[in-house]
């Protein structure tokens, strides 16, 4: 496995890192095993709406999670061309973003962040902590803020990817789980 950088780093650093080690993993054989843990993990089978995202490439792909017997009412996020994030019921029609990933047409239904029971999240990288490291662009973090207190957040990666510490900053909102691989576990606070 590729060397990390130390925890004086820069976040740039970190993702280069963590773009050298995806593309040494098995993203579909990871995507099946994350979505077989997440489908037993009793916060989302216990949930009514769940948030997932539209994989980008070299993303753990989430949809198999739509296909499966779980009765939630499956949400995703729209990247739109300026602005924040907004979420989508699925189910509709997709379209391709500008960046190569698929998501719900703007005439999707909305749906308020206050409806989301549980929201997992893509990350370059997370730490044992919670701590995420996104593209760079804040969106999820400004997601996240709006959502109600109490809401499950987890952090979706495999676990190459998770660093002992990862730079971070005041507005970083972090995770409460962790679900790679080796299935769904709680992070350090």
């Amino acid at each position: 496995m590729l060397k990390h950088p130390g925890p004086e780093a820069t976040k740039e650093a970190w993702r280069e890192w963590a773009k050298a080690v995806r593309a040494t993993l098995d993203l579909s054989d990871i995507s099946h095993r994350v979505c077989a843990g997440l489908a037993a993990f009793p916060p989302l089978r216990h949930s009514t709406t769940a948030l997932i995202y539209l994989p980008m490439e070299d993303e753990i792909d989430l949809t198999e999670l739509t296909r499966s017997d779980l009765p939630v009412r499956w949400v995703a996020t729209r990247t739109p061309d300026d602005g924040p994030l907004t979420i989508h019921e699925l189910g509709g029609p997709l379209e391709v973003h500008p960046f190569g990933f698929s998501q719900p047409v703007a005439t999707a239904p909305h749906v308020s962040p206050d409806d989301i029971d549980i929201a997992l999240v893509p990350g370059v990288a997370f730490d044992l902590f919670g701590n995420r490291l996104g593209h760079g662009m804040g969106y999820f973090d400004e997601l996240l803020a709006e959502m109600r207190p109490g809401i499950v957040r987890v952090g979706v990666i495999p676990s190459a990817l998770v660093a002992d510490r990862l730079p971070k900053e005041p507005h970083d909102i972090p995770v409460q789980w962790l679900a790679a691989e080796e299935g769904v576990v709680g992070v350090a606070y």
